[in-house]
């Protein structure tokens, strides 16, 4: 036997036990029925009955979704796997990573699977890492580290799209300015430990001179300031295409929804609300952001006077592309994968 099964064993511990996988499923459903059921406006019966009928009637929405919705949503969906395709492979490139376009697609796509398909304790970055790792030259913990800038540079445009829409929409909605001074704020305290923790300034201090080279804050400071120096080229163009994975992103949503609901929506809020909405959704007490999403759309769409119903159904029309996309896609490439693991074993 290969090294195979001993490296995601371990993979496995470290990426969380099957105990806080079983909560986070919990958690899901739980908000998720609750969320379902609130949105649904069922008053009277049992809870489950109300329920099972508020979940029939959000089912029902995707199910009367147009043809033509759902193909341009496909399509977007398809651009966005592009596009982080794209901007991961500019990253791994950078760190002198040999692989093809289409290997990491297929890496991105096995991971996409794990993120939202595969009740697992395996992160999708995880395993991404594993095959990136396994079929291309380089150390793990530099495979490892792209992710991690893949996910920090996706989370800075999202910070920057937010700030975008709140600056086009504070003159119609003076309460975002708010949102506007904290994300310029934040801005403006990255930028300072930018020039702070330069390696010139930190040389000064005694304790930092001290630290041998292998140690790991050195390693960790040089890993991210090489984007601020020979890596810059890589990290802007990666910032870029995330701008698309936004753009994409809120296309889909505003599509989905403009079906559902007779009066006429504005882009520009969704750009405010919908990176906001993905934020909570990711935040790891969920699976695949299955119930706090539907929460997040239901509370943040009533600022524009959209009902529960709708911003429910558009989140859970959403997801279930998503999963659509994930198995048409994801499973038959992870299937053949895993064939030619055990043929190498």
């Amino acid at each position: 036997m290969s090294s195979t099964v001993p490296f995601l064993r371990l993979l496995a511990d470290t990426s969380g036990s099957a105990g806080s996988l079983f909560l986070r499923l919990i958690v899901s459903a739980g908000i998720f029925m609750y969320v379902i059921t609130a949105a649904g406006g069922v008053a009277e019966g049992p809870f489950l009955s109300r329920f099972w009928a508020s979940f029939l009637a959000v089912i029902s929405k995707f199910a009367s979704l147009p043809a033509s919705v759902l193909l341009y949503s496909v399509l977007l969906y398809l651009v966005v796997l592009v596009a982080i395709t794209v901007r991961w492979h500019i990253l791994l490139r950078d760190k002198g990573f040999h692989v093809s376009y289409k290997n990491t697609f297929k890496y991105v796509l096995i991971g996409h699977l794990f993120n939202n398909v595969m009740p697992s304790t395996l992160g999708g970055d995880i395993v991404k890492a594993y095959y990136v790792h396994r079929d291309a030259a380089g150390s793990k913990k530099t495979a490892v580290f792209t992710i991690f800038m893949d996910r920090v540079i996706g989370a800075a445009a999202t910070l920057l799209t937010i700030l975008a829409g709140a600056l086009y929409l504070q003159a119609r909605v003076p309460e975002l300015r708010v949102i506007v001074y904290a994300l310029a704020a934040s801005a403006l305290l990255a930028a300072l430990a930018l020039v702070l923790f330069d390696e010139k300034y930190l040389d000064r201090l005694a304790f930092y001179r001290k630290l041998p080279k292998e140690h790991v804050l050195r390693k960790l400071h040089c890993a991210f300031f090489y984007y601020k120096r020979e890596g810059r080229k890589a990290f802007c163009q990666a910032l870029a295409v995330s701008f698309l994975v936004q753009a994409s992103i809120i296309t889909i949503t505003y599509i989905i929804m403009s079906s559902f609901v007779e009066k006429t929506l504005y882009y520009w809020h969704f750009v405010c609300i919908i990176p906001v909405a993905n934020i909570i959704q990711g935040l790891p007490v969920s699976f695949a952001g299955w119930g706090l999403g539907e929460a997040a759309y239901s509370v943040l769409f009533k600022m524009i006077s959209v009902t529960s119903e709708a911003a429910v159904g558009t989140s859970v029309s959403l997801k279930l592309i998503v999963l659509l996309v994930a198995l048409a896609l994801g499973l038959p490439v992870y299937l053949k994968n895993k064939k030619g693991e055990i043929e190498r074993d």
